[in-house]
């Protein structure tokens, strides 16, 4: 027999009732007086419940004598060495239930941690939901309580009310359409990166397909692969605002242009998937957007969004080979157009500075001018090379300019419908975007590098090559003194002249 404190053979064994366990009376009934508990079960214990066990032959250990006797003295270390004992076994309890808790308390913030990020991503997806189905069903806040979701109706023309709209307008435009250039071609040919930033849109469809320039409040719109617009200031440097609703990626991106009288403009986007998104900011002005209308009348994707001058009505450009003039106020259909001769859709869209011609590129080399109050075709340009990827018109109304599937910008005049120039960037390299500053008097050509031209000599004056994938989009700012830029490298890019 051993006693279960101390490991020993015990001299005057007892067994404990409650557990079966055997000690040593001297250890057991001091641990009793300090715990009162049986030192193995954890149960209440008394010296009671303790049981003399008799065994043969039995050994009697002598009164200690004096404390001047080496045997007194092995008796005081027995002593001591019987509350060693009994201390070191209260340890090991004491040490194997703090093991059990902090196991226990590891598991918890184990599962806890598990948990709260399960809930987070169904969280996150429960909301990334919500603003897809309120933005498909064109909800603004809730305190709005207006919504559309408009499909395109065949109008026959547009009212008399909306030419009248239009007429006034270019008669106006047509008067201050000759602008002086703000800067020389001695100061653009100074252009140098000045800031870039980079990371926007998601790494896993990486890209900016499109941007547009709110100058007046230092905001840039992009459109992304990764099927969300977002709202970048350059004052604070960081994006504002995230508009998510479409399905696929995003093909253009424009401001209405409203800054100027209502302090925060409207945002439109469009995408591959079939739609078209105007966005409303708050009240606020804490950048918030929500979708007041959805324009899905459109049967393939949306290539072209452009803002009319009036910055009242939008047209749009599709790959079903329709275009079509929509207002911005309601969200409706105000003209649908096809044409015979375009059977495999369009690829870009531009309006033309006064605001009653429209211009839309072919996936067939050609650019068709259209009328807008009459939605009849008034003239073909052709000769392009494979798609016309991106077109734009001149500010002062009588050129412009456009490019296909190969490294050659064709520059137009509207009034002979002949070719005037023919501008070839690197040799292999690609065009995806095109922009006249609004004087203009420079070109902007954006694709494999970044070129400004200038105007009537056709002089190359700038060759950025910053960019470490394609420009797909890039604006004049409004004095033409910079210009920024975005590509398929999640960066945007400010580059302007050099003081």
């Amino acid at each position: 027999m051993f006693c279960a404190i101390s490991g020993e053979a015990p001299e005057h064994p007892v067994v404990s009732k409650k557990s079966g366990q055997v000690y040593e009376r001297r250890l057991i009934v001091k641990y009793i007086e300090d715990n009162g508990k049986d030192p193995v079960s954890g149960e209440e214990l008394s010296v009671e419940d303790l049981l003399d066990i008799k065994s043969t032959p039995g050994t009697v250990k002598p009164r200690p004598p004096a404390m001047t006797s080496i045997p007194s003295i092995l008796s005081v270390l027995q002593n001591e060495w019987d509350s060693i004992m009994l201390e070191t076994f209260t340890l090991k309890q004491q040490y194997q239930q703090v093991r059990q808790e902090l196991s226990h308390a590891l598991y918890q913030h184990d599962a806890a941690c598990r948990v709260i990020a399960r809930l987070m991503k169904e969280r996150d997806a429960a909301r990334e939901a919500l603003a897809n189905v309120q933005a498909h069903l064109g909800t603004k806040a809730a305190a709005a309580g207006e919504t559309a979701d408009v499909a395109m109706e065949d109008a026959s023309g547009l009212s008399a009310e909306v030419r009248g709209k239009l007429e006034a307008t270019t008669a106006i435009l047509s008067k201050t359409r000759r602008r002086k250039a703000n800067v020389t071609a001695e100061a653009v040919q100074t252009y140098t990166q000045r800031a870039v930033f980079p990371g926007l849109h998601a790494a896993r469809s990486p890209g900016i397909t499109s941007l547009d320039l709110d100058a007046k409040n230092g905001l840039v719109l992009t459109g992304g692969n990764d099927k969300n617009a977002l709202v970048f200031s350059q004052s604070e440097e960081k994006v504002v605002a995230t508009l998510k609703g479409h399905s696929k990626k995003i093909t253009h991106v424009s401001w209405t242009g409203r800054s100027e009288e209502a302090g925060q403009d409207m945002a439109l986007t469009a995408s591959a998937d079939q739609t078209v998104k105007i966005w409303t900011a708050s009240a606020d002005k804490s950048y918030g957007y929500s979708a007041a209308h959805t324009l899905s009348g459109h049967s393939a994707e949306v290539t072209g969004l452009c803002v009319h001058p009036t910055k009242d009505y939008v047209a749009t450009a599709s790959m079903d080979s329709s275009w079509a003039f929509h207002d911005l106020e309601t969200g409706s259909t105000l003209l649908t157009a096809r044409s015979d001769d375009v059977t495999k859709g369009y690829s870009s869209a531009a309006f033309h500075p006064d605001g009653l011609l429209f211009g839309t590129g072919t996936t067939e080399s050609a650019v068709k001018i259209w009328d807008v109050r009459t939605k009849e075709a008034v003239a073909s340009f052709e000769g392009h090379v494979g798609a016309v990827k991106t077109m734009t018109f001149s500010e002062n109304g009588y050129l412009m300019a456009a490019a296909g599937e190969n490294n050659e910008v064709s520059i137009w005049n509207l009034r002979t419908l002949e070719i005037v120039h023919k501008l070839q960037v690197a040799d292999q390299g690609v065009i995806n975007a095109l922009a006249w500053d609004q004087s203009g008097t420079y070109l902007g050509v954006g694709g494999t590098d970044i070129r400004v031209f200038k105007v009537k000599t056709w002089q190359e004056l700038a060759n950025l090559t910053e960019n470490t994938a394609e420009i797909t989009s890039l604006k004049f700012g409004p004095l033409g003194d910079y210009l920024v830029a975005g590509g398929l490298d999640r960066s945007l890019r400010v580059f302007g002249i050099t003081e």
